[in-house]
């Protein structure tokens, strides 16, 4: 069984990537706007949690999900958390809340990708993207054979989380996005924000809610690259792992 969550597919591509024949993919989005938090483990199937890191710590789905998560049956847990450097606080928090839940996370991994956090600094061309996932597909696989194997790796809080949780709520806000003239009003993004703060008004999209939890899937996944965030944003590269929707 593994529980995702994503913003522009590297989590979702790893996902799948990581999933044996025959184990359930659950989306913790979904599962969070359905309360679907009850869930039982089959004999012999692991469990893994594979999702971004924003701001060095968890987002705020995957918290709720984690929080209310009834886990019957876990054997071997483990996590994968994408990355544009480093996971700082995230997997130690994970671990943290899962025993909260009487669910022992066993192993962690961070796994970097081509990072699409376009907000605050440009993230790199694409031959530049197309070169980290290159690498990151080798380490990937060394990571599923790791987790078929059932090591050990101890999660570590590397940045204290009480640190890293306000700095993330700090840049949740939702109130520099815009769309431009460029939009067509196909309703993209907010048929794929995971937390509904996009709505279609007149045939443009509206932020109505005043916090997010800036997976940069609307401004990425935008297929007219019609939204913006800020003034920095329009001379900055978009990104979507392609392989992971196909």
């Amino acid at each position: 069984m593994v529980f995702y969550f994503t913003g522009t597919g590297n989590s979702y591509y790893v996902a799948k990537q990581m999933l044996k024949k025959g184990e359930r993919l659950v989306d913790m989005a979904a599962a969070v706007d359905a309360k679907e938090y009850r869930y039982t483990v089959a004999k012999g199937e692991n469990v893994g949690f594979i999702f971004p890191v924003y701001c060095w710590t968890v987002n705020d789905v995957v918290m709720d999900f984690v929080r209310h998560l009834e886990l019957e049956g876990a054997g071997y847990v483990y996590t994968v958390i994408t990355c544009g450097g480093s996971i700082g606080a995230a997997a130690g928090l994970l671990r943290r809340e899962l025993k909260k839940r009487g669910i022992r996370l066993i192993c962690a991994y961070p796994l970097v990708m081509p990072d699409n956090c376009l907000l605050f600094y440009n993230n790199g061309t694409d031959e530049e993207h197309m070169q980290v996932f290159r690498k990151c597909k080798e380490k990937m696989m060394e990571i599923r054979t790791e987790v078929r194997l059932h090591r050990i790796r101890k999660p570590l809080l590397v940045l204290p989380a009480k640190i890293a949780r306000p700095m993330y709520h700090m840049i949740t806000g939702t109130k520099k996005f815009r769309a431009t003239e460029k939009c067509v009003g196909c309703g993209m993004c907010a048929r794929i924000c995971p937390v509904h703060a996009i709505e279609m008004q007149d045939g443009k999209p509206v932020w109505v809610k005043e916090k997010c939890t800036k997976c940069c899937a609307c401004i990425n996944r935008c297929p007219k690259a019609a939204i913006e965030h800020g003034k920095g944003t329009a001379k900055r590269a978009r990104y979507n792992n392609q392989d992971a929707f196909r």
